[in-house]
């Protein structure tokens, strides 16, 4: 279960029981550590937590101290990740960095733990606007606009540029202020309901990923073979569109694992124009480029054009074989897509 929905989950729980919350923020860190600025834990009451701010080293200390710390209200705290400045114990890391945590709970909380879950669910963007000297948050918004917390304008303002750059910033203009920028979980559309597609998917969604399967075969394009894909579709290869249901997104990571070329060919006609942020194709790059050779001039694309947009064969050169050891290998070429990270790219040589 990814550290969001284990978040989500316990807060629904909480909610659900009217129990008091306290969540811890990392709004800081200096020198190395495991987590970076907008990792979560969330606290109840009760003493259970979800979510993780450190690797291990900070949640027991913090768990234990963060209701007194925050009796008079949000406050933020210093920790070394290799040694308490208050005492001569190592919390355990030893990555020699230091990381500085807002505690805090109440409505500001409430509202934090709300736009995660509307992050969860409905897959939107939110930001949250921190003073890091005091510990108080200012602002917390949706991307699509609604404010949850704060009327702030100069904190609206600062909401308003994270959604619009996309990003997580610190601004030099007013002091003390993490302006963080959350994400919506990624979305991945495997096309292709066949085994080799199940463990994709698992390890997509236990990553926190957003799953669709789509396939043209009903009897393998069921909910109960993928029951953690978010949503199963039955594709109409009959349609002129067959997409048109599914509404892709270029922001979205998409692989064809259909083992079937003419459907690879309907599919590619409609995704290559989109230019997705990962499309992959499963098999040989041979077979990829003679498909692309018969798509391109039916969308005004080069064969060159096409390949520029494509991932053929998908997924890293893990020497991977099995269909676990291939879906890590796709797995990781989507996240490293997603976060900029494809310096030195090699595929997996997969073959049908």
């Amino acid at each position: 279960m990814s550290e969001l929905k284990q978040i989500v989950s316990l807060w629904r729980a909480a909610k659900a029981r009217g129990e008091e919350v306290c969540v811890a923020t990392v709004v800081r860190t200096e020198g190395p550590s495991y987590r970076k600025a907008g990792a979560r834990m969330l606290l109840t009451r009760s003493g259970q937590r979800a979510g993780t701010i450190s690797g291990g080293c900070l949640e027991g200390e913090v768990s234990k101290k963060a209701w007194w710390l925050t009796q008079d209200g949000p406050t933020v705290q210093r920790y070394s990740s290799f040694f308490d400045d208050d005492s001569p114990l190592p919390y355990g890391s030893g990555c020699g960095g230091t990381v500085y945590v807002q505690l805090e709970r109440g409505a500001a909380a409430r509202a934090v733990l709300d736009a995660m879950e509307a992050s969860f669910t409905e897959r939107r963007a939110f930001v949250s606007v921190i003073d890091t000297d005091t510990g108080e948050t200012q602002m917390v918004q949706l991307g699509n606009g609604t404010i949850l917390f704060g009327d702030s304008q100069q904190a609206a303002d600062l909401a308003e540029r994270a959604l619009r750059q996309r990003c997580s910033f610190y601004a030099p203009e007013v002091p003390h202020r993490f302006v963080e920028y959350a994400a919506p979980p990624a979305a991945l559309t495997i096309f292709g309901a066949g085994d080799d597609a199940r463990p994709l998917s698992e390890f997509a969604e236990s990553i926190g990923w957003h799953v669709i399967i789509a396939d043209g075969r009903s009897h393998l394009a069921r909910k109960e073979r993928f029951p953690a894909a978010s949503r199963v579709h039955v594709l109409d290869y009959a349609s002129a569109a067959p997409l048109r249901e599914l509404d892709p997104d270029p922001e979205n990571a998409y692989v064809l694992m259909t083992h079937s070329y003419e459907q690879d060919r309907a599919l590619l006609r409609e995704l290559l124009p989109l230019a997705p942020k990962y499309l992959g194709v499963l098999g040989p790059r041979a077979r990829t480029e003679r498909l692309v050779s018969e798509v391109g001039p039916s969308i005004d694309l080069t064969p060159e054009e096409c390949m520029d947009r494509l991932h053929a064969p998908v997924g890293f050169d893990l020497g991977a074989h099995s269909p676990e050891g291939i879906a890590l290998a796709i797995a990781a070429e989507i996240f490293a897509t997603f976060e900029g990270r494809m310096a030195n790219k090699f595929a997996v040589q997969n073959a049908l």
